[in-house]
């Protein structure tokens, strides 16, 4: 085996390398996406900024198709929650008892990973040396990768589930044992808590049931008991296996010398050496063998037993891994996600602000050129990444609320308008509610239509429909302003 690694040392060296930078990359892949994004925009002459400076026409809302690109293309990278979502996500992780704790880091996966790899070359060298008995050196080989590969992704995936089984178990244990204890509470859960629920709907009640509420009131240990029957498996059997191994070679090295100490000797076939001479040195020959191969059996079990426990004691650090990263919570990963793990509101801002920064003066670049542009010269380009994100907000905002669509009552194009006849007061309040109405006249462009499907209603519905637009109006001015304060918080004007 040892062999086989020095010949191929070099190839060695540079897949431990390729691993090294894979993980660099996956656990930092947002930065680095984003920064690729970056590059491809300010890449001198065929940079995304200079292809998209030639178009510069404006279209809806005053933007154009090269200013809304751009921002859609670095807005995937920010985030932008204000201070009231991110102080709930915050609220959600504290009551599922997961503050302060993140997934699993991609180092500590990566350095299991080796540890198992390690520890079981030898192991797997043995094993299929075992199942390919006649094999080549290169069958062997390649029996003993694909053996390593396949113990190293079992091993990391049960530790690594037992672990959070054993964490998630633990956290609903316990809070039924304050419940039990408390004997005030009739139900252990009082609800089903989401991440987007008002976090303050449980205050009144106990931690436990809090926590309940979002970690959920079932538990098991399956995964704990199937992870350690399967590691003290694998420890006995390759204890047995390497126990066995030495023990053959015990016996094929004790009868390779006795074949060579026969055919050296002149004398073994003659009786030119009296038989108490022959016995004497005999039993020295033995004494010393069995000393030799007593001393080789105490230190190989020795070896054995160490190899056993680095195996073992490296399953329980992987088990730790799965027990003290990840979290309890229901929805606790997505709450972290869009948080970043960060426990302030200010310490979120000041990540993300170098980011708009970047994006912002990326804009203005673009704006530039554009102005520069001989065949658009003289527009003005005004537009920035803080207006973009309102329009997004506001878009999203308006998809989210259902909207009936109006019917299509106006006269064809051509033809003369007829007299509406407005129908009896009692089959309107009876056919539409209000919502409805005021949903039907706000989907109406035309400002004379408006006043007109007001006018057929009688003077009750027409005063209930009057006072919900206008409370529909001071609604959106306040979200407008809320959504404004927001993005003021966050761009920090």
């Amino acid at each position: 085996m040892m062999d086989l690694i020095q010949a191929n040392l070099s190839t060695t060296i540079w897949c431990v390398v390729a691993a090294l930078v894979a993980v660099g990359a996956f656990a930092y892949r947002s930065t680095l996406e984003f920064w690729l994004n970056h590059w491809k925009y300010t890449f001198p002459v065929l940079g995304k900024t200079a292809r998209l400076a030639r178009h510069g026409i404006h279209g809806q809302g005053g933007w154009t198709d090269s200013e809304r690109t751009l921002c859609g293309d670095y807005n995937k990278f920010i985030s932008y929650l204000s201070r009231d979502e991110f102080n709930k996500r915050n609220a959600y992780l504290a009551k599922a008892d997961d503050s302060g704790r993140s997934p699993t880091p991609v180092w500590l996966l990566a350095l299991l990973t080796v540890l198992v790899i390690a520890e079981g070359l030898g192991f797997s060298y043995l094993l299929g040396s075992w199942m390919a008995r006649e094999g080549s050196a290169n069958t062997h080989a390649l029996l003993m990768v694909a053996i390593v590969l396949v113990l190293c992704v079992i091993m990391v995936f049960l530790t690594h589930v037992a672990g959070h089984q054993l964490y998630r178990s633990n956290l609903v244990v316990r809070s039924r044992r304050q419940w039990k204890q408390d004997k005030t509470q009739e139900r252990f859960s009082s609800r089903k808590v989401k991440l987007d629920d008002d976090q303050s709907l449980d205050d009144g009640e106990p931690d436990y049931t809090q926590v309940v509420n979002r970690v959920g009131t079932n538990h098991s240990y399956f995964m704990v008991g199937v992870t350690i029957a399967v590691i003290l498996i694998i420890a006995v059997t390759s204890t047995w296996m390497r126990w066995s191994n030495l023990n053959a070679e015990q016996t094929r090295e004790a009868m390779g010398v006795s074949q060579s100490a026969d055919a050296g000797n002149p004398f073994a076939t003659a009786n030119a050496i009296p038989a108490e001479l022959v016995s004497s040195q005999k039993a020295a020959d033995d004494r010393a063998r069995a000393e030799e191969s007593s001393s080789t059996r105490s230190e190989g079990a020795a070896a054995f037993i160490t190899l056993a426990v680095i195996f073992v004691v490296t399953q329980i650090v992987g088990i730790f891994g799965g027990f003290a990263w990840g979290f309890g919570g229901r929805e606790s990963r997505a709450a972290w996600k869009t948080t970043k793990g960060f426990t302030t509101f200010e310490d979120y801002n000041n990540y993300f602000a170098p980011l708009r920064a970047i994006t912002q003066s990326q804009l203005e670049n673009l704006q530039k050129r554009m102005a520069d542009n001989a065949d658009i010269s003289g527009k003005t380009f005004t537009k920035t990444l803080r207006d973009y994100v309102m329009e997004l907000r506001a878009q999203s905002d308006l998809d989210a609320a259902p909207v009936r669509a109006p019917a299509d009552t106006r006269p064809a194009e051509g033809a003369a308008a007829r007299p509406v006849t407005p129908p009896p007061a009692a089959e309107v309040a009876a056919s539409a509610t209000i919502d409805e109405l005021v949903s039907e006249i706000e989907g109406t462009a035309d400002l004379a239509r408006k006043k007109e499907l007001i006018y057929r209603l009688d003077e009750p519905v027409r005063t209930q429909v009057i006072a919900e637009i206008k409370l529909r109006k001071e609604r959106a001015e306040q979200a407008k302003t809320a959504l404004e304060s927001q993005l003021d918080d966050l761009f920090k004007v």
